[in-house]
């Protein structure tokens, strides 16, 4: 299967994620990076002149929400402190999960590939995992049912 996946849209972690690691099928997800929100070159008070998120009205509102800005801002930081770029960050974080057979990448050019590739150095602990997800809003439960979570 072909979700979207990254550390603002987390929605496949709910169903789809788990039914492909219990049915054993190959998951390529799409946007690890957000469509360049979490590439480091976007925060909550500035965007570049160009990019997908700036040039393309898909891209905009898929990604219009303050608050992945704000997630987008505490990963570059994380990144930062990590002594690695967000990008290379982004990508490991997404090919840890266990259910991800290979992310799908969109570099424009070679410095974004190299970027993207690095991810493959990366050591992700459990911990690192948690500690970036930590940064993100956890998905809600795939049910509708929340009464029932909230009186045992």
């Amino acid at each position: 299967m072909q979700p979207m996946y990254n550390l603002v849209k987390r929605q496949a972690e709910t169903e789809l994620l788990p039914l492909a690691e219990a049915e054993q099928m190959a998951v390529i997800p799409y946007n690890p990076l957000g469509a360049g929100l979490l590439s480091g070159k976007y925060d909550t008070y500035s965007k570049p002149d160009h990019g997908r998120l700036v040039d393309r009205e898909m891209y905009s509102k898929r990604y219009s929400l303050p608050h992945y800005y704000e997630i987008a801002q505490r990963f570059t930081a994380f990144a930062k402190e990590q002594n690695t770029h967000p990008a290379t960050l982004a990508v490991a974080w997404v090919m840890s999960h266990p259910a991800i057979t290979a992310p799908i990448l969109g570099a424009r050019n070679v410095s974004q590939l190299d970027a993207s590739l690095a991810a493959v150095d990366i050591k992700m602990t459990d911990e690192l995992r948690e500690r970036i997800a930590a940064l993100s809003i956890p998905p809600p439960p795939a049910t509708d049912r929340l009464e029932e979570q909230i009186h045992d």
